[in-house]
């Protein structure tokens, strides 16, 4: 029995879909993975947010191609009016329903990669999804997922992968393949709340002094059923100690995805060392009226709301310096426009990266609707060009070794926030403040200070002669390396001050602006 198929049959027993790992039954198809050592679970800090939109997103109808005559030609009861389009640029808008995104952008926390897929596309969901959470090549069947060979990797085999909480969180009822691994590393919950009550009451019902060797058939799904339980009882204490330590300082508006965000950013802030969360947004397989306001209008609004609710509040939380999100979708949709007002399974879309790490704006070739295959986009960039960007960018991991091939990388994160394959970057073991970077600076500089604990942070800008010319920080920040930009295109050249205090800690430099 195949693992996808033990789950499938498992998941209408109540309860079980709240308690499983991630784990893969059977060895992949072919060895991804290179058999160098293990390195250390990063202690950095950082976590990746990865949010899936399930049924394969319309990509020209998200991020507009309003000066395009084909895209109106090819689409003329669902092209967005350009009365409707919130520019980016004088060739593509978001989708009006989208533009609770635009002041993320504006703010250089959001990033829009252009014409992503993969070649010899496959237009099935099912296919097309398992080929985006392997990380494989089109042709390949994976049953290991991207992520859960990075955990391999990073993880020693049988030791803890972090300090508190499971190294991967998913919010839903069914495991993501993006996370499955040789070894159990993380959880499925839809509640926390739900899987600590849950998991409290098998506990009193488990004997473990008491262990029965499965001899059957299925001894391997047995032993899983087994460890997913080991695994629940492990964690359910820690997720619902940081769940409980921060309510949610913002207002999510109701919806499917603001109720999974507001699960994660409490995590985050509780102080969970979980690297990776994933949520999924359904509903996206929009072949009839896609341009009904309850269909992939509602859809994007939906989404944007949420994650610039989520990114406030990790900002209020102190925590946004350190947390990345990533949002994909299996495929794109046709060009041209189908029959029933709606589009059919296509290829090419763009994904979006957000948070204070990424570097914001388009990034990636501009889909060319003029140079069609079969009537479907050419993609520019490989979806695993987006993962070795990450890996290597963001999470201290080595792409080369996790996706099994190289992959060109692109500048998707700030270069402060990035590391070189094996290193990893330690967490501040003392206060500091650095020099501005560049200094002599002009217009803006960035400083960079380092705190050991979670601490009130003051942050101001001293004239010459000790006034303050500006507070650039006045808030409680997490444990971590922060960064901060001064724009100071409106004041006089000559030479300024930083002056960092950070509970008993104080430190000044000088830095000088120039014009």
């Amino acid at each position: 029995m195949k693992r996808r198929e033990f789950m499938q049959m498992m998941i209408p027993v109540a309860g079980m879909p709240l308690l499983w790992p991630m784990w893969s039954f059977s060895k992949p198809a072919r060895q991804l993975w290179r058999s160098n050592s293990p390195r250390n679970f990063p202690d950095d800090g950082r976590v990746l947010v990865l949010v899936q939109l399930a049924g394969g997103n319309d990509g020209l109808n998200t991020i507009v191609p309003y000066n395009n005559d084909i895209y109106y030609r090819e689409r003329p009861q669902i092209a967005i009016p350009r009365n409707q389009v919130t520019a980016i640029n004088g060739e593509f808008g978001f989708n009006g329903n989208l533009a609770a995104l635009k002041p993320m952008l504006d703010s250089g926390n959001l990033g829009i990669v252009q014409s992503v897929g993969y070649p010899n596309p496959n237009r099935s969901h099912f296919r097309s999804t398992d080929i985006w959470l392997s990380g494989s090549d089109s042709e390949d069947i994976i049953e290991t997922g991207w992520l859960g060979r990075y955990f391999d990797m990073v993880c020693p085999e049988g030791e803890p992968c972090g300090t508190f909480g499971p190294p991967a969180i998913q919010i839903g009822l069914t495991s993501s393949l993006a996370l499955l691994g040789r070894e159990q590393k993380g959880i499925t919950l839809n509640d926390p709340r739900q899987f600590f009550n849950l998991v409290s009451r098998l506990r009193n019902d488990h004997n473990p002094d008491v262990h029965i060797q499965p001899t059957t058939p299925a001894e391997h799904e047995l032993e899983f059923l087994r460890d997913t339980e080991a695994a629940a009882f492990q964690f359910a204490g820690e997720i619902i100690e940081a769940y409980d330590k921060q309510d949610n300082a913002v207002q999510y508006r109701p919806g499917f995805l603001a109720d999974q965000l507001a699960i994660v950013s409490r995590l985050i802030a509780g102080g969970l060392s979980t690297r990776i969360y994933i949520v999924t947004l359904h509903g996206f397989d929009t072949h009839a009226g896609q341009n009904n306001p309850d269909v992939h209008p509602a859809l994007l609004d939906e989404l944007g709301v949420a994650l610039s609710a989520f990114q406030q509040e990790l900002e209020l939380f102190g925590v946004a310096d350190r947390v990345a999100g990533l949002c994909f979708s299996e495929f794109g949709r046709r060009v041209a426009q189908n029959a029933s007002q709606g589009t059919d399974h296509g290829t090419a879309a763009p994904i979006f990266l957000f948070g204070n790490p990424v570097i914001g704006g388009l990034h990636g070739g501009a889909p060319d609707l003029s140079d069609l295959v079969e009537g479907d986009l050419k993609h520019h960039t490989d979806f695993r060009q987006i993962y070795a960007s990450v890996m290597n960018q963001w999470l201290a991991g080595d792409a080369d070794a996790v996706l099994g091939q190289h992959f060109e990388t692109l500048p998707l994160f700030d270069a402060a926030t990035s590391v070189e394959p094996g290193l990893t970057p330690a967490l501040p073991s003392e206060f500091f403040l650095s020099d501005g970077f560049p200094n002599p600076f002009n217009p803006q500089t960035t400083v960079e200070y380092g705190l050991p604990e979670a601490s009130d942070v003051r942050l101001d800008i001293l004239n010459s002669v000790g006034q303050r010319v500006q507070i650039l920080v006045n808030e409680r920040k997490a444990r971590g390396r922060h960064r901060e930009v001064w724009q100071a295109s409106s004041h006089a050249s000559g030479i300024y001050f930083v002056r960092l205090q950070a509970g008993r800690f104080h430190e000044t430099k000088q830095i000088t602006l120039v014009k």
